[in-house]
């Protein structure tokens, strides 16, 4: 057990990729993936005026300028791999632990997916979008099998088991074997900044075999690594193959839209996955 703990506490370095002004970040596992477009964002690059500076991709403010403003910084995001934009199937995310499987986006449009927080395709150039600011974001991606899913894992999400659900469902429904996955967990905030209470202790510790390791406390209080609560999810799962982002969003929000730094005057950053 303590090998699988090291292994989901591992974290490593993902680099930046400048495209033009808009600057991504790119899991070193998945970039080996030839067959699959994948692109974790930043805030760097967009339209969006303050407080969602710059390349805002999903919070719209009640403002039809600043929806607008998302719409275009998403396709400008999806010309870098030239996939089409109207094509984007973009979940309504609430917390929950709830995965929809998309056979073909038929009717375009933002939120296509209330009370959704993870989907699955099997479908070539069908593209999966979800937005984070700070909430952990996940890809599993079958490359033998062409199947790929895009997870946004908060704490709620993460308590709900949602990552592990995600690989039982690509097993039962999409004829995948967990081993054959190649996981890869984003961005998100670390254990460095996310303080939180006992009773979100209490609901991470009970989706894992052993937890001991996977919290920290400092003057009475408690700091999960939530990144690695998901690690050890997925590996737990059958997922052997998994590659852990070591950026903080919370520590560096002049890269990353981050709720708890920001005090929730923020946008949001995307993960984007596409079977090419």
């Amino acid at each position: 057990m303590q090998d699988i703990t090291q292994k989901a506490l591992k974290k490593n370095a993902w680099p930046l990729e400048k495209h033009g002004d808009i600057t991504l970040v790119v899991s070193p596992l998945l970039k080996t993936i030839t067959n699959v477009a994948h692109a974790f964002t930043t805030r760097l690059g967009g339209d969006s005026p303050a407080p969602l500076d710059s390349f805002n991709l999903g919070r719209h403010w009640n403002s039809e300028e600043s929806k607008q403003d998302a719409m275009h910084n998403r396709k400008r995001l999806c010309d870098i791999f030239s996939i089409d934009a109207q094509k984007l199937a973009v979940p309504g995310q609430q917390h929950t632990s709830n995965i929809e499987i998309v056979e073909k986006n038929d009717e375009p449009g933002p939120y296509q997916f209330p009370g959704i927080d993870a989907i699955a395709t099997a479908e070539k150039n069908q593209p999966v979008l979800l937005h984070f600011a700070d909430c952990v974001p996940v890809m599993l991606i079958d490359s033998s099998k062409q199947k790929i899913c895009v997870i946004h894992a908060g704490w709620r999400g993460t308590a709900g088991s949602i990552v592990k659900k995600s690989v039982e469902l690509m097993v039962k429904q999409l004829d995948c074997r967990p081993g054959d996955i190649a996981a890869a967990v984003g961005p998100a905030i670390g254990p460095c900044c996310f303080e939180t209470g006992a009773e979100v202790i209490d609901g991470l510790s009970q989706t894992v075999t052993d937890s001991s390791q996977l919290s920290s406390f400092r003057n009475g209080k408690a700091f999960p690594d939530l990144k690695a609560f998901n690690a050890l999810q997925l590996l737990e799962a059958g997922v052997e193959n998994i590659d852990v982002s070591d950026w903080c969003t919370a520590c560096h929000p002049e890269i990353f839209y981050s709720h708890r730094q920001s005090g929730g005057q923020t946008g949001r950053q995307g993960a984007l996955a596409c079977i090419l």
